[in-house]
Order: structure tokens, then sequence, then C-alpha cells
């Protein structure tokens, strides 16, 4: 063999190595992980087991329940790190009872890695935590939302469960929290964290908007309030999680907000605090969710993400609307807030003369 060929047959053999090693990579990081089939069916007929609802135990006066929302971490090493720096600060700040994390965990750059990184960081704290889905979750196109909760409910400290298959989402549940081993407070996580088509009724043209809560979801919901009211003799109060605002959260703001000349909605101190940079995204229907909280008389108090700029609590026809204060530093055009941090509600006293504070943390930003 010449010494030219013997050149050409090791510049072949490289770049056949090269090509396998960039496919292998390529499968490890891309190729669709989407778990194993949910089969988990429900039905309003079933038998309620109140014993078969996770616990977190009360153990001290205050209970604290810390709010991490759109962290939406993503191939950026350095804003992720920037990002848990802010959550490390508000754990030891706050030392909650139990972390929520209402939606968009991560982005679509990120990677089945960040996930794993996120696992062992919240892991780390030693506390209870909670998450569902957001919109951004979902755009990952090797990662399932099956794939992932099942990531997420094999981690020791996390509550997450896939929840029955025929409801929407995947990862709707309940949280009891318990006292003496009984129910005193109730945390719903319920997913709504996807886009869909509407079409308007004037112009018949489809356009789309944030999901409104499914009618499952809805039958489900009341179907814990009822079955854990009936187990302990009373109604128990509770508050949800969600990604996307309700639409009811929307009608608030336009109805008490105070609009500035930058059309900037303030909350006025009687109603609640903080501010909408915009109306809240929400869906364009009602489909009956907050009208069977309020039938039901159990939630109080809805939480959600999403909007990044907007801040804003209010008590309107008897619920508390709040959106989570950003949590981390995502880059544009996904954020403009101007403020970032976490959220802390604290629920103080007996159910009898409960009280729930609201407080938003900023870590980072005008007011920092």
């Amino acid at each position: 063999m010449t010494k030219k060929a013997k050149i050409i047959k090791g510049i072949k053999i490289t770049v056949c190595v090269l090509l396998a090693a960039v496919l292998i990579i390529a499968g490890v990081l891309f190729f669709p992980l989407t778990g194993k089939k949910h089969t988990e069916v429900w039905s309003a007929d079933q038998a309620f087991d109140i014993a078969k609802i996770q616990t977190v135990e009360k153990t001290r006066e205050d209970f604290k329940i810390l709010m991490f929302t759109d962290t939406q971490l993503w191939a950026n090493l350095g804003k992720n790190k920037e990002c848990y720096e802010q959550m490390d600060a508000l754990v030891e700040k706050t030392q909650p009872d139990l972390i929520t994390l209402p939606g968009d965990v991560l982005s679509a750059m990120s990677s089945r890695f960040s996930i794993n990184n996120f696992i062992k960081h919240m892991e780390s704290y030693g506390v209870p935590w909670a998450p569902v889905y957001g919109n951004h979750d979902n755009e990952i196109p090797s990662n399932s939302l099956n794939w992932q909760t099942e990531k997420y409910v094999a981690a020791d400290h996390c509550l997450m469960q896939k929840g029955p298959s025929n409801l929407y989402g995947c990862g709707n549940y309940v949280i009891n929290i318990v006292e003496n081993g009984n129910p005193v407070y109730s945390i719903f996580m319920l997913d709504n964290g996807r886009y869909t088509e509407y079409t308007d009724e004037e112009t018949n043209e489809t356009y789309t908007k944030e999901i409104y809560m499914g009618y499952e979801q809805i039958a489900w919901y009341e179907w814990n309030v009822k079955g854990i009211a009936e187990a302990t003799g009373k109604t128990v109060p509770s508050m949800t999680f969600s990604h996307f605002a309700q639409p009811e959260f929307r009608e608030a703001v336009e109805k008490y907000g105070v609009k500035d000349e930058n059309d900037i909605y303030t909350i006025p101190e009687e109603y609640g605090f903080g501010y909408c940079q915009y109306l809240p995204g929400a869906a364009p229907v009602k489909s009956g969710f907050v009208d069977k909280c309020k039938e039901l008389g159990s939630t109080k108090y809805i939480f959600c993400g999403h909007d990044h700029e907007n801040n804003a609590s209010i008590t309107y026809d008897g619920i508390t609307y709040t959106y989570g204060l950003k949590t981390g530093l995502s880059p544009v055009p996904w954020n403009y807030a101007k403020e970032t941090g976490g959220t802390l509600i604290t629920i103080t006293g007996s159910q009898e003369k409960q009280q729930v504070n609201i407080e938003h943390f900023v870590m980072n930003g005008e007011n920092a």
C-alpha cells in the first residue's frame, strides 16, 4: 500500500470514528424517552381512600410553603447557577416545610441532564417538594412529560405523582398537610400547562391561547375535596397550584387594578398587592373550576406562574389569586421580569382560626 493510500485510509477511519461518536452522542441526547405507559384510570364512582393521599407532617405552629416558579433551566450553565443561588438563599432564609414549583422548571433548550441536575439540587435541601408542568416543560423533544414524571417520582423527597391517565395532563395529585395524623390543609397540584386552539365565534378563525382547566380535572378535584371532608368529618381548607392563571384572575385585575400610562396594573391595598405589567395570560373561556371551588368552600387560594413580569396577588369574590415571583434569570425573550426570587406562603394557627400570609422575596431586581 502506498503512503498516499495509507493516509486516505487513515482519514476514512478517522471520519468514520468521528461520525460514530457524533451519532452516539446524538442518540444519548436526543433519542426520545417516553417512559412506561401510564395506565391508571379514575372514575367518580370508585371508593375514596384518604390513606392513598401522601402527607407532609406539620411540626410547628407555622407551616411554610416556598414557591419557585418558571426557573426555566436551559443550556446556559452560568444562568442556571445564578438561579440555583437564588433558590439556595431562599431555602436558607425561609426554612420551608414544603417547596412547590408550578411549572416551567425546564425550557426547550434543556437536555435530559438538566433534569438530573435539577433533581439532585432539590434533593440536597432535604425538604419535600412538589412540581407541576408548564408550557416550556413540554417543549423538550426528547424528554416526554411521562418520562420526566418518572424521574421526579423516583426522587426521595419529591411528592409528584402521575395521577389518573384519563385526566388532562400528567401530574395531577394531592398532598395533605397533617397534624398528629389529622389533615389540616390540602394542596392540589393541577396540570394546565399547555396551549390549545380556540375558534373565534365571529370570524370563525382559530387562535392559540392558554388551556382551560379540564372538566375531568374539576370532577376529580370535587371527588377529592368531598372524600377528604367525609373522611375527616369537616371541610378541610385547601389551595391549588398550576401554571396558567384562571380567567377570574384576569377579570379581577381588569376590575380592581389601577392602570397607569404605561398600561401597568397596580393592585390597591384593599384588594391585595403587587402589579401586572400586562393582563394575566388565561384561557378565554371559563370551564367552571373557580365556580366549583366556591361551591365546595375548600379552596380559598389559587397560585400560578407563567407570566414572568406579573407578581400580583388579589382577592376577588372570596378567592385570592397570586402569582409566584419568577425564580431565576432565564433570557429575553422569555423573561422581562423586573424582579426575581420566590414566594413564601405561611399557614398559621388552628383550622378554626387559620390565617394564610403571602410574601414575595426579591433576590434580584429593582427592590433586591
